[in-house]
C-alpha cells in the first residue's frame, strides 16, 4: 500500500488493501482519493465528515458504521454490507452502489446524484421525497418502501421490486419500467408520462394501438 502524502495521516491516496480489519476505526474528517479495498472489515467503523473520490470497496462490511456528512464522488461500493448502518445526509455522486445492502440502515437526509444503484437492497427504507431522478436502480429490492412523493424522473427502474411499497406522489415521467407489473401497484397520485400510462393501460390488458 502507499500513500503519496505520508505528512498527513488523514490523507490516504492510491491505496490497495484487501481483508483488512478496521472494525470500530474512527476515520472521520479522513481524504480518500483512488483507493481500493476488497473483502475489508469496517463494522463499526467512523467514516463521519469523510471525502472519497474515485475510490473503490468491493465485498467490504460497514455493518453499524457511521457515515454522517460523508462525501462520495465517482467512488464505487460494490456487493457491500451497510446492515444498520448511519447515512444521515451522505452523499453520493456518480456512484456505484451495484449489490450493496442498506437492511435497517439509516438513510435520512441523504442524497444521491446520478450513478449506478441496481441490484441493491433497499426493502422498508423511508425514501420519501428522495430524489433519484436518472440513477439506475435496475433490479433492485424496494419492496415495502415508503417512496410517496419521491422524483424518479429518467431513473432505470427495469425489473425493479415494488410490491406494497407507498408510492402516493410519485414522479414516474421519463422512467423506464420494464418488467413491473403495473398492474399489481397502488399508482394512484403518481406523475407519469404518456408511454407510462400506455405501459399501465397495457398492464391492465388494455390494447394500445
Amino acid at each position: 500500500m502507499t500513500a503519496s502524502n505520508p505528512s498527513d495521516p488523514n490523507v490516504w491516496e492510491n491505496r490497495d488493501i484487501e481483508k483488512e480489519s478496521f472494525q470500530d476505526a474512527d476515520l472521520s474528517d479522513h481524504l480518500m482519493r483512488n483507493c481500493r479495498f476488497s473483502d475489508c472489515d469496517f463494522r463499526g467503523a467512523r467514516f463521519d465528515d469523510v471525502e472519497t473520490s474515485g475510490c473503490a470497496f468491493t465485498a467490504c462490511d460497514f455493518t453499524g458504521a457511521r457515515f454522517n456528512s460523508s462525501r462520495h464522488a465517482t467512488s464505487a461500493f460494490v456487493n457491500c454490507r451497510f446492515a444498520f448502518a448511519s447515512l444521515f445526509t451522505a452523499h453520493f455522486e456518480g456512484c456505484k452502489l451495484m449489490g450493496s445492502s442498506f437492511q435497517d440502515a439509516d438513510l435520512s437526509g441523504m442524497t444521491v446524484v446520478g450513478g449506478d444503484w441496481s441490484y441493491v437492497f433497499l426493502q422498508k427504507q423511508d425514501l420519501r421525497r428522495f430524489d433519484f431522478r436518472g440513477v439506475r436502480l435496475a433490479e433492485s429490492n424496494m419492496q415495502e418502501c415508503n417512496l410517496e412523493r419521491a422524483d424518479l424522473r429518467e431513473a432505470d427502474l427495469t425489473h425493479v421490486l415494488l410490491s406494497d411499497a407507498k408510492l402516493r406522489g410519485v414522479d414516474l415521467r421519463g422512467a423506464v419500467l420494464d418488467g413491473i407489473d403495473l398492474a399489481t401497484l397502488d399508482l394512484r397520485g403518481v406523475r407519469m408520462d404518456v408511454a407510462g400510462c400506455i405501459a399501465l393501460a397495457r398492464a391492465h390488458g388494455v390494447k394500445v394501438s
